[in-house]
């Protein structure tokens, strides 16, 4: 069986938006031919997949630190015939190399089938084969809530313009044969517009990479993330304003920020003398050692958080909002805790902190959890049983 697989950027098992992909290509990569086409942003290295690789074949997208350089980008690319006919409006991924590199693939190969990221859906919209896209997240939904908590009216403006225009290429999503996304709350949000089949399909940890042999022990609280992104940004706030002060009350328990791009009001918290911002990091478990507990305070923000579940599989407690834990069907006091407020948070964590027998049964809980529903070999076997339904069909 031949597989085009379309991604917006060389999928990384350290970029979320891209997990999926990665281990799509290392499980059916052994079974089927896959081509991957993408862009290439030059952050991450195709090497290891490779290997699992039949062809493949990018076209190189400069990456812009200012929204006004990657505004001028994306109109620059937007003004041609062949995006009027994509109807590709405002879209980052859109590039005319990229719809022939695609189009000539497809002409060249015999392909049974066609899986495609969000982003690179528009590409693969009007060829007939079959097709799936993988959506991921209701992200529409995500800028619409966004929109209703802005306060300036910049921003407001701002935010519904990203909703219009996400609402209106996600309805792109009829013209394959299956959508698939991450957990069954982005289902019923998409399935009010959307009519193709739309299935669940959550995301997996490699439990035998996110393995806690570190004998090292250091009591700490972490937060880990793209430290770009507004949720991990409205995240990082609430607890720095509204639990953390608490917590300093009563214990004295440093606080780690994790993870790549950390904004302007991320890098001023490094000026605490207890809290620690560390930026991108080569190997995110260095900071998940023993004796951590690891947080996840959202309160805005989309599908299933792959860092709870690698805080899990890493042996950690973990304390977080409903928000933070939507998709992962673990139980309160057994596998994690969940708080939703302030107080209940800095409760949890200072119990966390006393009691270490708490501590300990949740922390082992959570690994075997993790270990019982959220392997990727599940996941993509999930994928693989769609792959030969929509073929037969």
């Amino acid at each position: 069986m031949k597989i085009l697989l379309i991604c917006h950027d060389i999928p990384s098992m350290t970029v979320g938006a891209t997990l999926p992909i990665y281990h799509l290509i290392k499980n059916l990569g052994k079974n089927y031919s896959i081509d991957l086409i993408s862009f290439n942003s030059e952050k991450y290295d195709i090497n290891e997949l490779k290997p699992f690789l039949n062809k493949y074949d990018n076209i190189k997208i400069p990456t812009y630190h200012s929204i006004k350089d990657q505004l001028i980008y994306t109109t620059k690319n937007m003004l041609t015939l062949d995006n009027i006919h994509k109807r590709s409006f405002l879209n980052y991924y859109y590039h005319e190399n990229m719809s022939k590199l695609i189009e000539k693939s497809v002409l060249d190969e015999k392909y049974d089938i066609i899986i495609t990221d969000m982003p690179m859906a528009f590409y693969a919209k009007n060829i007939h084969i079959p097709k799936i896209v993988y959506a991921f997240d209701a992200v529409s939904d995500y800028n619409y809530k966004m929109y209703t908590k802005a306060e300036s009216i910049l921003s407001k403006v701002y935010w519904y313009m990203n909703y219009l225009k996400i609402h209106r290429y996600e309805k792109t999503y009829d013209n394959f044969d299956s959508c698939i996304v991450v957990n069954k709350k982005d289902k019923q949000l998409l399935e009010k517009y959307i009519k193709t089949n739309i299935e669940v399909i959550p995301n997996g940890v490699d439990t035998s990479f996110f393995k806690n042999d570190n004998e090292e022990s250091s009591e700490k609280i972490v937060f880990l993330g793209d430290m770009s992104t507004p949720p991990n940004n409205d995240a990082v706030k609430y607890f720095i304003n509204e639990i953390y002060p608490l917590i300093c009350k009563e214990v004295n328990i440093p606080f780690y920020i994790v993870g790549r791009n950390p904004s302007e009001y991320i890098k001023q918290l490094d000026n605490h003398e207890n809290i620690i911002v560390t930026g991108s990091v080569k190997d995110v478990r260095v900071y998940l050692t023993p004796g951590t507990i690891f947080i996840t305070p959202m309160i805005s923000g989309t599908g299933i958080k792959n860092k709870i579940l690698e805080a899990m599989s890493m042996n950690l407690p973990v304390v977080s909002t409903s928000i933070g834990i939507s998709g992962i069907n673990s139980r309160n006091y057994e596998e994690f805790i969940l708080a939703d407020d302030n107080i209940s948070f800095k409760n949890a964590i200072i119990e966390l902190h006393e009691n270490k027998k708490l501590k300990n049964k949740i922390s082992s809980n959570a690994r075997l959890f993790v270990k019982d529903n959220y392997s990727w070999q599940k996941s993509m076997k999930k994928l693989e049983n769609i792959i030969e339904r929509l073929i037969k069909e």
